[in-house]
């Protein structure tokens, strides 16, 4: 087992890049399962703990995880271009030859990936746990609302330190939140960060013992780079927003941003604001039937500047700012509420800039909204 008793910088990953590590430690189990990971020679050297190209390409198509050596090499490129194996000599290119590659896990080059190892972490934990005679895991009924495999998050600190995982109650909470903030567990209302409290219960957000695809890596590696670049796109091309001093804010195109020079524009620079989200939700998430967010219906009229609201997202669009004193705080708008249409339009899966243009687009003096809020934020009213 890896050693992880030393501190590390915070990492932030996505689910996916998890998700595409562990369809890439499933193949290296099986490729153990079978020899194809072994000593190799070549040239009177000797090569530790590697496989060779064709060799694991002809064992891929034999064995039915892809229909083709074409898609055999796309996959292995993918998790190499993730940095989940390399080159013995970091010459190549994952290639349908006689080339050794090595899984990092299996060499020193792991220390450097410091995505990867956090992976290992959370794999070792989270198989510990389950296996543990005692477990933490168990399920808790908290006002009449059930959480199947849940734990509290004292009795996490105490189990990390237990079962030698860290030194220190203080390096078992830092792991808890680390964890919490790459979204491998939540609390279960995602009211809270991770907290060493008996009465703060959290959830694993990743079943990893679930068998995935080989293909699987390539959907998702699409699926993430789409997200990296629809991010980077929508943060440097953020719906525009006049400062808020008094009723100076409202809703506009970006082609109109290049006539208000006499206005503040929020800037897409590192000033700009932080999401105001607790957690991000997807799409499928809200419309799941166990979602915690209830739809609400609005109707906004404009004024004179605009609706007075600022929107953000790459699909949910949610509102990052709401004029305290415009027409969509009048209305009842909050921060944090996720859009699900506009005037009879379902746009949960659209992006803030196309959000943006219905708004605007509409021939009325007001729009209808419907949007969804999290139920704690309803207790609070």
């Amino acid at each position: 087992m890896t050693d992880y008793r030393k501190e590390y910088s915070p990492v932030v990953t996505s689910l996916n890049t998890y998700k595409i590590f562990l369809i890439g430690e499933q193949l290296r189990t099986c490729m153990n399962g079978v020899c194809l990971i072994r000593d190799r020679k070549y040239r009177l050297r000797t090569y530790r703990s590697c496989f060779q190209g064709n060799e694991t390409v002809d064992w891929m198509v034999r064995s039915r995880r892809c229909d083709d050596r074409l898609t055999a090499v796309r996959i292995m490129r993918t998790l190499q271009k993730w940095s989940f194996f390399h080159h013995v000599c970091d010459d190549h290119n994952f290639k349908d030859e006689l080339l050794f590659y090595r899984f990092r896990r299996d060499d020193d080059s792991i220390e450097s990936q410091k995505d990867l190892l956090l992976f290992y972490k959370v794999l070792d934990i989270y198989h510990s746990i389950n296996t543990s005679k005692k477990g933490i895991l168990r399920g808790y009924q908290v006002k009449g609302q059930v959480f199947d495999r849940a734990f509290m998050g004292s009795a996490f600190v105490d189990w990390l330190v237990k079962s030698g995982m860290v030194d220190t109650k203080e390096r078992a909470i830092i792991t808890g939140r680390q964890l919490l903030e790459n979204d491998i567990i939540r609390h279960v209302t995602d009211d809270h960060h991770f907290r060493n409290d008996s009465m703060l219960l959290y959830q694993f957000n990743l079943d990893l013992d679930q068998r995935r695809r080989m293909s699987d890596v390539l959907i998702l590696d699409d699926t993430r780079r789409m997200s990296t670049d629809s991010r980077s796109s929508n943060e440097s091309q953020e719906i525009p927003v006049r400062t808020i001093e008094s009723r100076d804010i409202g809703l506009s195109d970006i082609e109109n941003t290049e006539n208000k020079s006499s206005e503040t524009i929020e800037s897409s620079s590192p000033m700009q604001p932080k999401s105001v989200l607790l957690r991000y939700e997807t799409a499928d998430d809200l419309e799941s039937p166990d979602t915690p967010y209830v739809r609400s219906c609005l109707r906004i009229f404009s004024d004179s500047v605009g609706y007075g609201f600022v929107i953000r997202g790459i699909g949910p669009t949610y509102v990052q700012t709401v004029d305290p004193e415009g027409p969509a705080a009048d209305a009842g708008l909050k921060v944090r509420q996720y859009i699900y249409s506009v005037n009879g339009e379902n746009v949960l899966r659209e992006d803030h800039h196309t959000v943006a243009q219905r708004i605007m687009g509409s021939n009325r003096d007001y729009i209808n909204l419907c949007v969804m809020s999290h139920k704690r934020e309803l207790k609070e009213k």
